[in-house]
Parts: structure tokens; C-alpha cells; sequence
């Protein structure tokens, strides 16, 4: 690292930027070695432990899946009635049309 908070690949440490996916890893990791240690523990039993942690990845799942088309309903032009970003409809070129 350098004096001016950059490592030696010229990164800055102190981005700001969101980070989702170590936000969810960090989360389902904890979630996971919660139940874990429950389970070690004996408050609860391995059939209850494996059912949690199921639900847990059933809901990242879900959410993955989720995010996935929320993201690419944006980037995607419908066929049944396409229209530019204002809002108008997309025609064909007039030389693309037979008559």
C-alpha cells in the first residue's frame, strides 16, 4: 500500500461503492455458521439445522432470481409493442418495408 491509501494495483482501499454480493455473502455465511453453531450446540437438531440452512438458500435463490429479471426487463425490448427510451414507438425504416 502507498502513502496516498492506494495498494500497489493502483486500487483505492476506501471505495465507497455498494457491494451486494459481498453484502449477501457475508449475510447467508453468517446465517449459515448461526445455524451451524446452534446445531453444535444442541439447540438444535441436525434435521432442524439442515431445514434452516435450506430455507436460507431457497430464499438467496429466489432473490437471486428475482434481481436477474428486475435487471433485464430494463435492458430488453419487448416484441409485442417496442418503443424507444422516450416512450414512442420504434417503426421500421421505410426502405425495410415492403409495399
Amino acid at each position: 500500500m502507498t502513502s496516498t491509501g492506494h495498494n500497489t494495483k493502483g486500487e483505492h482501499l476506501n471505495d465507497t461503492r455498494p457491494r451486494p454480493l459481498r453484502t449477501i455473502g457475508s449475510i447467508v455465511g453468517g446465517l449459515t455458521a448461526l445455524v451451524a453453531g446452534l446445531v453444535g450446540s444442541g439447540l438444535l437438531t441436525e434435521v432442524q439445522g439442515s431445514a434452516t440452512t435450506g430455507v436460507i438458500n431457497a430464499v438467496v435463490v429466489l432473490l437471486g432470481v428475482f434481481g436477474l429479471v428486475v435487471v433485464g426487463e430494463r435492458k430488453v425490448t419487448p416484441t409485442s409493442d417496442p418503443r424507444n427510451d422516450d416512450g414512442r414507438p420504434l417503426a421500421a425504416h421505410p426502405a425495410e418495408v415492403a409495399d
